[in-house]
């Protein structure tokens, strides 16, 4: 790999003003973005970590509505008693995701974001007609992802 500067903000301000720097990359679980480093495929200036930002973390309902925070991981996806009682084939797909290793690394929030087409989590998100949520605005999955490995995330 290559020299690049690393930041683990705690708050989504702080990742969001780390963002300035064009050659940024976010990071949620890694399974993506590492081995395209490692190929250097990608040469960010910065990596900024999401895994430290709680409030990006976790499942609830809001309403009608099942909210799965991004730095979520597949495997408390699968395991969600609310996911699996609201949107059972969404459980199911998230424990079918990768192997064990990257199902408790890596995340829904990297998943869509990515938008690799190998990746079932797009698919998801839009036949539930889901929205998705930045800290800017809120987006339809419909409208969210542009094309392959592209996505409207700011």
């Amino acid at each position: 790999m290559y020299e690049f500067d690393y930041s683990r903000p705690t708050s989504l301000n702080d990742a969001a003003s780390g963002l300035g720097d064009a050659d940024a990359k976010l990071v949620a679980g890694g399974m993506t973005l590492i081995p395209t480093l490692k190929m250097r495929l990608a040469k960010p200036s910065q990596l900024i970590d999401l895994g430290a930002i709680a409030s990006l973390k976790g499942i609830s309902e809001d309403g009608d509505a099942i909210v799965i925070g991004a730095m979520t991981r597949h495997a408390e996806v699968n395991r969600s008693a609310v996911v699996k009682r609201a949107i059972p084939a969404l459980a199911a797909l998230a424990g079918m995701i990768g192997d064990p290793a990257v199902r408790n690394r890596g995340t829904i929030g990297g998943s869509i974001a990515n938008n690799d087409p190998a990746a079932d989590y797009p698919a998801a998100v839009v036949a539930l007609n889901a929205v998705v949520r930045t800290n800017k605005r809120e987006i339809a999955a419909d409208s969210f992802f542009l094309q392959l490995l592209e996505s409207e995330f700011v």
